[in-house]
Parts: C-alpha cells; sequence; structure tokens
C-alpha cells in the first residue's frame, strides 16, 4: 500500500491497538484527550483507534491453554492492527492490553513490526510503568491485580526483578480466581458490562486492593486495562498506578512533548 509520507512527516499519529478489549481501548484514547493541553479541537494530537476483537483471540486463554500453533497467537491480529495503522501513516503505537505484552505474544508480535515496517514504534506498555515506578514513585512493594494469564505469564516480574530490590505482592488463589471472575463473568465481568460497570464487580475489586494493601503494598498496579474502568484512584491511600494512563502520556511525551499535561491536571 502506497503511504503519503509528506502526511506522514508533517502530521504526527498516534496508533491505538484496542479490541482487547474494547472499551478498554476507548479507555485509552480518553486517556490521551485528558492527558493533551488542549484549549480548542485542534489543540489534540491526531489519534486512531483500531478495534478489531474479531481477529485477536483472548490472550489469557493463549497463554493458559500453553497453545502454541503459530495461527493461534493472538500476535497476528495484534500485527495486523498495527499494519492498519501504519497504512494510515501511524508513526507510534501500543497494545491496550496488559497481558498482551506476555513474551509469547508480545515477542513475535514487535518481531513482525520491526521486520515489516521499522518506521512503526511500538511503546512498551509494561516497560512504560516499570520506569515511571522506578524513577518517580519511589516504592518497592507492589500490589498486582491482574487476570490469571498475566499472573501465570509472569510477565511483570521481568520489569520488577526482586534482585532490583522489588516485591510484587499477588492476591491469594481464591481472590485470584474472583478478580478474574470481576473482568471475564458473562453475567457481570467488565468485558460484558462496562457500561456500567456492575456493582458486584466493586464488591469484588475493592476489598481485594485493601487485602493487597494489608500485606504491606505501597502501590497497586492495575494489570489488566479493564480495571481502571471501575477503580478510583481517590479512593485509597496508597498510590493507584494505571499503566493505561502512563502509556497514554509516553506517547504524546513521543510526539508533541509541549502538549503533555501536568500530572494530576
Amino acid at each position: 500500500m502506497k503511504k503519503n509520507n509528506a502526511y506522514r512527516e508533517t502530521m504526527p499519529l498516534i496508533g491505538v491497538i484496542g479490541g482487547v478489549g474494547p472499551y478498554a481501548g476507548l479507555d485509552f484514547m480518553r486517556n490521551i484527550f485528558i492527558n493533551t493541553q488542549a484549549k480548542h479541537d485542534q489543540d489534540h494530537l491526531n489519534c486512531m483507534l483500531i478495534s478489531c476483537p474479531s481477529i485477536i483471540p483472548d490472550r489469557t486463554n493463549f497463554l493458559l491453554q500453553n497453545n502454541d500453533v503459530p495461527d493461534k497467537n493472538p500476535a497476528l491480529g495484534m500485527f495486523e492492527s498495527a499494519r492498519r495503522l501504519y497504512a494510515a501513516g501511524a508513526q507510534y503505537a501500543a497494545v491496550a492490553c496488559n497481558t498482551a505484552h506476555a513474551d509469547r505474544i508480545f515477542t513475535p508480535f514487535c518481531n513482525m513490526v520491526y521486520t515489516s515496517f521499522p518506521e512503526l514504534k511500538i511503546v512498551n506498555m509494561l516497560e512504560t510503568c516499570a520506569d515511571y515506578v522506578k524513577t518517580s514513585l519511589g516504592i518497592n512493594r507492589l500490589g498486582l491485580l491482574a487476570t490469571k494469564g498475566t499472573y501465570k505469564s509472569q510477565v511483570y516480574h521481568e520489569y520488577f526483578r526482586a534482585e532490583e530490590g522489588f516485591v510484587l505482592i499477588e492476591p491469594d488463589p481464591p481472590d485470584m480466581e474472583k478478580i478474574h471472575d470481576a473482568i471475564y463473568n458473562e453475567d457481570f465481568g467488565i468485558k460484558a458490562h462496562s457500561q456500567p460497570i456492575a456493582g458486584y464487580v466493586q464488591d469484588i475489586i475493592q476489598p481485594s486492593i485493601y487485602r493487597l494493601i494489608d500485606s504491606g503494598a505501597e502501590g497497586i498496579i492495575l494489570g489488566c486495562t479493564e480495571l481502571p474502568l471501575s477503580v478510583k484512584a481517590q479512593d485509597f491511600s496508597i498510590p493507584i498506578i494505571d499503566p493505561g494512563i502512563l502509556t497514554a502520556r509516553r506517547l504524546i511525551a513521543l510526539t508533541a512533548p509541549e502538549k503533555l499535561a501536568c500530572e494530576g491536571a
């Protein structure tokens, strides 16, 4: 597909690979808008969200089933989404899903992108989260709320290593099941019922956060992009870390740093 290079050079475009899940992708775009200094429509950055969930298999199921069949890997659908963003002129992009950053998915995805169109830079959400914690928060005991796929892949442990002094505090197995259910349950889970969030979801997640705090967590990582839809940071006395917000801010900083809003603005 022919690319309009003049457009690519003069009109930076941020790409968001959504659909993983769909409402999480919308929330990611919202984070870009909120964190951009703008007084008029034209002050906002050029963004494109692609949400094609039908071509991206569930990431957690892929990881839990130990399914290494290449054509079942969610990386393929993520790559197709990235290809479409690149064709539209995107220069930077991110995947709005924590679990998709597990090595068995994210590494082949990045390899395909780099090989096919190295001009498109993929911002790693987990790496961005780790950089922020290490440079801005000064804490080392972190509670992690996530899907079972993220827990199993231990992907966050790659960025918060014990040898660096970090302790990742995970919920006990019953809480893990409840949190996973709060995300995936077809009757009340966030993926199925995002507008509005079911009250029962709040009854699961908030006590889980408090139990992590009681276990010594100095900050809580919302390690699933659906979780920020149901958690309000101001409800808690310790930092609630949303990797989606941090990645949105990094994308702004890379494309138009002068438009990055002050934290908390």
